[in-house]
Protein backbone atom coordinates (compact mmCIF):
# COMPACT_ATOMS: atom_id res chain seq x y z
CA UNK A 1 0.00 0.00 0.00
CA UNK A 2 1.71 3.63 -1.15
CA UNK A 3 1.24 6.20 1.30
CA UNK A 4 -1.30 8.20 -0.32
CA UNK A 5 -4.24 5.25 0.86
CA UNK A 6 -3.51 3.59 -2.68
CA UNK A 7 -2.94 -0.01 -3.36
CA UNK A 8 -0.20 -0.77 -5.40
CA UNK A 9 -0.12 -4.02 -8.08
CA UNK A 10 2.51 -5.14 -10.08
CA UNK A 11 1.76 -6.73 -13.40
CA UNK A 12 3.20 -7.38 -16.95
CA UNK A 13 2.71 -5.61 -19.89
CA UNK A 14 1.27 -7.71 -22.25
CA UNK A 15 3.59 -6.29 -24.96
CA UNK A 16 6.67 -6.16 -23.62
CA UNK A 17 6.84 -8.43 -20.20
CA UNK A 18 7.96 -5.42 -18.37
CA UNK A 19 6.34 -5.32 -14.68
CA UNK A 20 4.05 -2.39 -14.42
CA UNK A 21 2.72 -0.58 -11.52
CA UNK A 22 -1.18 -0.93 -10.78
CA UNK A 23 -2.46 1.85 -8.02
CA UNK A 24 -5.90 0.99 -6.74
CA UNK A 25 -7.46 3.47 -4.75
CA UNK A 26 -8.48 1.83 -0.96
CA UNK A 27 -12.40 1.20 -0.23
CA UNK A 28 -12.34 4.31 2.54
CA UNK A 29 -10.90 6.39 -0.14
CA UNK A 30 -13.62 5.51 -2.56
CA UNK A 31 -16.40 6.19 0.07
CA UNK A 32 -14.64 9.51 0.94
CA UNK A 33 -14.54 10.71 -2.73
CA UNK A 34 -18.35 9.97 -2.84
CA UNK A 35 -19.45 11.39 0.19
CA UNK A 36 -17.72 14.39 -0.21
CA UNK A 37 -17.23 14.87 -3.94
CA UNK A 38 -19.57 12.86 -6.14
CA UNK A 39 -22.55 13.22 -3.74
CA UNK A 40 -22.36 16.71 -2.27
CA UNK A 41 -25.67 16.36 -0.84
CA UNK A 42 -24.42 13.54 1.53
CA UNK A 43 -21.79 15.97 2.75
CA UNK A 44 -24.26 18.80 3.10
CA UNK A 45 -26.66 16.05 5.40
CA UNK A 46 -22.93 15.04 7.46
CA UNK A 47 -22.51 18.90 8.41
CA UNK A 48 -26.06 19.86 9.25
CA UNK A 49 -26.02 17.00 11.03
CA UNK A 50 -22.82 17.67 13.07
CA UNK A 51 -24.27 21.10 13.61
CA UNK A 52 -27.29 19.70 15.66
CA UNK A 53 -25.12 17.52 17.65
CA UNK A 54 -23.26 20.40 18.46
CA UNK A 55 -26.19 22.77 19.47
CA UNK A 56 -27.68 20.30 21.36
CA UNK A 57 -24.33 19.68 23.32
CA UNK A 58 -23.99 23.06 23.78
CA UNK A 59 -27.90 23.44 25.43
CA UNK A 60 -26.68 20.51 27.59
CA UNK A 61 -24.12 22.24 29.09
CA UNK A 62 -25.61 25.44 29.34
CA UNK A 63 -28.54 23.86 31.59
CA UNK A 64 -26.18 21.93 33.49
CA UNK A 65 -24.19 25.38 34.30
CA UNK A 66 -27.10 26.94 34.98
CA UNK A 67 -27.99 24.40 37.35
CA UNK A 68 -25.16 24.00 39.32
CA UNK A 69 -25.02 27.95 39.84
CA UNK A 70 -28.51 28.62 41.00
CA UNK A 71 -27.77 25.60 42.96
CA UNK A 72 -25.00 27.93 44.98
CA UNK A 73 -21.84 26.13 43.84
CA UNK A 74 -19.00 27.07 42.63
CA UNK A 75 -17.70 26.79 38.67
CA UNK A 76 -14.17 27.42 38.69
CA UNK A 77 -11.59 29.11 40.32
CA UNK A 78 -12.87 30.76 43.17
CA UNK A 79 -12.04 34.51 43.71
CA UNK A 80 -9.89 36.45 45.37
CA UNK A 81 -11.21 36.28 48.84
CA UNK A 82 -13.00 32.75 49.38
CA UNK A 83 -11.46 29.32 48.96
CA UNK A 84 -13.42 25.95 46.68
CA UNK A 85 -14.24 23.81 49.57
CA UNK A 86 -14.97 20.25 47.60
CA UNK A 87 -18.23 18.58 49.26
CA UNK A 88 -20.23 15.71 47.84
CA UNK A 89 -23.75 15.84 47.12
CA UNK A 90 -26.44 13.33 46.05
CA UNK A 91 -28.71 14.56 43.18
CA UNK A 92 -32.34 13.53 42.76
CA UNK A 93 -31.56 10.72 40.25
CA UNK A 94 -29.13 9.21 43.08
CA UNK A 95 -26.15 10.10 41.54
CA UNK A 96 -23.04 11.46 44.04
CA UNK A 97 -21.39 13.98 42.66
CA UNK A 98 -18.55 16.17 43.67
CA UNK A 99 -19.42 20.24 44.21
CA UNK A 100 -17.27 23.28 45.18
CA UNK A 101 -19.32 25.71 48.04
CA UNK A 102 -16.98 28.92 48.47
CA UNK A 103 -16.20 29.75 51.96
CA UNK A 104 -13.42 32.96 53.01
CA UNK A 105 -10.13 32.92 53.16
CA UNK A 106 -8.98 34.38 56.71
CA UNK A 107 -5.98 36.30 55.56
CA UNK A 108 -7.50 37.39 51.83
CA UNK A 109 -11.02 38.01 52.37
CA UNK A 110 -10.12 40.88 54.89
CA UNK A 111 -8.34 42.51 51.99
CA UNK A 112 -11.01 42.30 50.19
CA UNK A 113 -13.58 44.26 53.14
CA UNK A 114 -10.59 46.75 53.43
CA UNK A 115 -11.29 47.11 49.14
CA UNK A 116 -15.04 47.35 49.82
CA UNK A 117 -14.61 50.41 52.77
CA UNK A 118 -11.97 52.43 50.82
CA UNK A 119 -14.47 52.07 47.81
CA UNK A 120 -17.80 52.73 49.29
CA UNK A 121 -17.03 54.80 52.23
CA UNK A 122 -13.84 56.76 51.38
CA UNK A 123 -15.24 56.91 47.49
CA UNK A 124 -11.47 55.67 46.14
CA UNK A 125 -11.00 55.47 42.47
CA UNK A 126 -9.89 51.68 41.42
CA UNK A 127 -6.24 53.35 40.73
CA UNK A 128 -6.08 54.92 44.12
CA UNK A 129 -7.28 51.62 46.30
CA UNK A 130 -4.62 49.64 43.82
CA UNK A 131 -1.92 52.29 45.69
CA UNK A 132 -2.58 51.97 49.06
CA UNK A 133 -3.14 47.98 48.80
CA UNK A 134 0.52 48.08 47.12
CA UNK A 135 1.90 50.36 49.71
CA UNK A 136 2.00 47.17 51.56
CA UNK A 137 2.30 44.08 49.99
CA UNK A 138 2.58 41.72 53.36
CA UNK A 139 -0.67 43.45 54.58
CA UNK A 140 -2.51 42.92 52.07
CA UNK A 141 -1.12 40.14 49.17
CA UNK A 142 -2.19 40.61 45.65
CA UNK A 143 -3.44 38.18 43.63
CA UNK A 144 -0.41 38.33 40.83
CA UNK A 145 3.27 40.68 41.39
CA UNK A 146 1.24 43.90 42.12
CA UNK A 147 -2.42 45.45 42.74
CA UNK A 148 -3.95 46.99 39.26
CA UNK A 149 -7.15 49.54 39.01
CA UNK A 150 -8.08 46.57 36.76
CA UNK A 151 -7.46 43.84 39.54
CA UNK A 152 -9.56 46.37 42.15
CA UNK A 153 -12.21 46.64 39.60
CA UNK A 154 -12.96 42.39 39.22
CA UNK A 155 -13.46 42.32 42.90
CA UNK A 156 -15.42 45.83 43.25
CA UNK A 157 -18.10 44.27 40.95
CA UNK A 158 -18.22 40.87 41.99
CA UNK A 159 -21.33 39.64 42.94
CA UNK A 160 -20.53 36.71 44.78
CA UNK A 161 -19.15 38.61 47.70
CA UNK A 162 -22.70 39.76 48.54
CA UNK A 163 -23.38 35.95 49.27
CA UNK A 164 -24.94 34.85 45.71
CA UNK A 165 -23.13 32.63 43.18
CA UNK A 166 -23.48 34.55 39.44
CA UNK A 167 -22.60 33.01 36.02
CA UNK A 168 -22.81 34.61 32.39
CA UNK A 169 -21.97 38.14 33.17
CA UNK A 170 -20.31 38.67 30.05
CA UNK A 171 -21.29 37.08 26.37
CA UNK A 172 -18.72 37.36 23.75
CA UNK A 173 -16.47 38.87 25.28
CA UNK A 174 -18.43 42.01 26.67
CA UNK A 175 -20.30 42.57 29.80
CA UNK A 176 -23.72 40.99 29.44
CA UNK A 177 -26.89 42.98 30.92
CA UNK A 178 -27.83 42.22 34.51
CA UNK A 179 -31.15 40.71 33.98
CA UNK A 180 -29.43 37.88 31.34
CA UNK A 181 -27.15 36.77 34.52
CA UNK A 182 -27.50 33.96 35.83
CA UNK A 183 -27.95 34.22 39.85
CA UNK A 184 -28.60 31.98 43.05
CA UNK A 185 -30.99 32.74 45.79
CA UNK A 186 -29.13 35.34 48.43
CA UNK A 187 -26.51 33.93 50.91
CA UNK A 188 -25.54 30.36 49.13
CA UNK A 189 -21.86 30.80 51.33
CA UNK A 190 -20.72 33.34 53.91
CA UNK A 191 -20.58 37.33 52.12
CA UNK A 192 -17.48 38.95 52.58
CA UNK A 193 -19.66 42.58 52.11
CA UNK A 194 -23.34 43.36 52.64
CA UNK A 195 -25.80 44.24 49.76
CA UNK A 196 -26.02 48.18 50.69
CA UNK A 197 -22.52 48.38 50.50
CA UNK A 198 -21.77 46.76 47.63
CA UNK A 199 -24.05 48.75 46.11
CA UNK A 200 -22.10 52.19 46.58
CA UNK A 201 -19.08 51.17 45.83
CA UNK A 202 -20.39 50.58 42.11
CA UNK A 203 -20.81 54.45 42.15
CA UNK A 204 -18.88 55.28 39.39
CA UNK A 205 -17.35 52.21 38.33
CA UNK A 206 -18.55 52.14 35.02
CA UNK A 207 -17.08 55.72 34.31
CA UNK A 208 -13.88 54.48 35.67
CA UNK A 209 -14.14 51.29 33.47
CA UNK A 210 -14.43 53.87 30.04
CA UNK A 211 -11.92 56.04 31.01
CA UNK A 212 -9.03 52.64 31.99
Amino acid sequence: MGASGMTIRFSCCEHTGTPVAETRPQRWSRLWVNLWIKRPGVAEEGRDALARHHAETTRRAREAMIEIVRAGYQIGPPPYGYRALRIRVTDPGGCSKLRAVLVPDWQTAAVVKQIFVWRADDGLTFAAVAARLNADLRQHPAPSERWTAKAVRRIVTNVKYTGRQVWARTAAGRPAPVEQWVTSAPMVHEPLVDERVFRRAQHGAREEQRCA
